[in-house]
């Protein structure tokens, strides 16, 4: 009879979108090879230059996915929370990582080699059609992010942002007003005036280290487009 805690680690390996494709069998193959880290606020599951040896999946808490520029610019690509995987796609070449991943709250995290992860990978075709299939809406969300920092306003790309997180994790999003700056490629300054205007608006309200959306179906109306988050 297999265990509580190797119950836990299936559970929280079909909420991947892909790798729930896969067979119960073959999920309890790739199980007993997983897995479980915690760690504290603050600490990080991988930095930027480190080699990709391990596949992540979160189980609990939030992960920030984020690339700092040679000037101490901090860019976050995406937020992470149960079931997202942290760098499916980096086990699959041998480069050094190009983002870290920063606790934001405390986390548990599956983790995979990445060298059992490929083959049982290559086992599933399913699950390989599927990993191809996200690829390609990375590529999409990265193109369709490029033009939002191009061609739309600050104002516009926060709307677009709150309208899409509020979709995947719900109202109430623990975001701060420099995570929503890193978000759209903003100052602090500029995102905490447009969160303000927001909240006058009704459409959201802020308390510390958090921002909760007030009126769902106003705030989607104003978005433009999707807001893609790598």
């Amino acid at each position: 009879m297999q265990d509580a805690g190797f119950q836990r680690l299936l559970e929280t390996l079909r909420q991947d979108a892909n790798l729930r494709r896969a067979s119960d069998a073959a999920l309890a193959e790739l199980a007993r090879s997983a897995e479980r880290l915690e760690f504290e606020a603050g600490e990080y599951v991988f930095e930027t230059g480190q080699a990709a040896s391990r596949y992540h999946l979160v189980e609990s808490g939030r992960v920030v996915l984020a690339r700092q520029t040679p000037s101490g610019k901090v860019f976050t690509y995406r937020i992470a929370v149960r079931g997202t995987p942290l760098n499916a796609v980096a086990c699959f070449r041998e480069r050094e990582r190009f983002f870290s991943a920063r606790v934001a709250e405390r986390a548990v995290v599956v983790a995979i080699p990445c060298r059992v992860f490929r083959d049982w990978v290559s086992a599933n075709p399913e699950v390989a059609i599927g990993i191809l299939n996200t690829m390609g809406d990375l590529l999409d969300g990265a193109y369709t992010r490029i033009l939002d920092l191009i061609d739309e306003s600050v104002e516009t790309r926060i709307l677009n942002a709150l309208s899409m997180l509020s979709s995947r994790i719900g109202p109430d999003l623990p975001l701060t007003n420099a995570d929503v700056a890193e978000l759209v490629g903003a100052s602090r300054e500029t995102a905490a005036r447009v969160v303000s205007r927001l909240q006058e608006r009704g459409l959201v309200g802020k308390s510390r280290g958090a921002i909760r959306i007030l009126d769902k179906d106003r705030l989607d109306a104003s978005a433009t487009s999707p807001f893609f988050i790598l």
